[in-house]
């Protein structure tokens, strides 16, 4: 099974660099159930599509992050997973150095 590089990133603010299984069973491990994906130019992000109904706790990092790339405001709650922006053909990609490091503090 191919593996895709992408961050973790839990509501208490930690954040993981870690290579993913590049599919949708992982993908919906980490985040807890289905998947709703939140698009921007430099990222994807995968959240929980019932998070605010089961009272998932707010991801202070991961909602700073979606309301940059996006440019409005979003709220997301429980574990977020990001990845690259979807390519041409609308397939998820490995997450940019840039957003690790911006993430991660990398340098």
């Amino acid at each position: 099974m191919a593996t895709i590089r992408a961050v973790i990133v839990d509501p208490d603010g930690t954040v993981q660099a870690t290579q993913i299984e590049n599919n949708l069973k992982a993908f919906q491990a980490v985040v807890g159930g289905y998947i709703e994906g939140v698009l921007g130019v430099e990222a994807t992000m995968y959240v929980n599509e019932e998070g605010l109904l089961r009272g998932l706790p707010p991801n202070p990092v991961a909602t700073l992050f979606a309301q940059s790339i996006l440019g409005r405001n979003v709220v997301l709650v429980g574990t977020a997973l990001i990845l690259g922006p979807p390519d041409d053909e609308g397939n998820d990609t490995p997450v940019r150095p840039t957003v690790v490091g911006y993430l991660t503090k990398e340098n």
